[in-house]
């Protein structure tokens, strides 16, 4: 076996990448707490949400997720690269809900804060470019 053919073999026992397997868990479990729990955004922002409704959000935040994991397991970057953009479009979303809400219609609200610390994330697995 050549020293070549070594490196690409513990080239792939890599580790189970950190970043993008907790966001995904996390936006998964996200997202079913929002389909289980019916209007829960709807409730926090009825003025912001009358057009779209939770389900929807929660479908998009669990379907993202799941491609991300199926990424993942398969070792497909192509497909953990959609699920990481996906995640990241719809992290920046919520946190863009939830500060014009603190800010501009309702009360002040610090959960902007960690809405945002998990769309940073997104964009920090996007950067590093093995989207793990």
């Amino acid at each position: 076996m050549s020293v070549k053919e070594e490196i690409l073999i513990e080239k792939g026992k890599r580790a189970l990448p950190f970043w993008g397997f907790s966001i995904s868990l996390l936006s998964l479990f996200f997202g079913s707490f929002i389909l289980i729990y019916g209007d829960y955004m709807h409730s926090l922002f009825s003025r912001l949400f009358d057009v779209i409704p939770d389900w929807t959000i929660a479908l998009l935040l669990i379907t993202s997720a799941l491609i991300k994991l199926l990424g993942i397991y398969k070792k497909n970057k192509k497909v953990m690269r959609v699920g990481v953009i996906c995640l990241s479009a719809v992290w920046t979303a919520i946190t863009a809900v939830y500060l014009v809400y603190s800010f501009g219609v309702g009360y002040p609200n610090p959960s902007f804060l960690f809405m945002g610390f998990i769309s940073i994330a997104c964009y920090r697995v996007a950067k590093k470019g093995d989207f793990g």
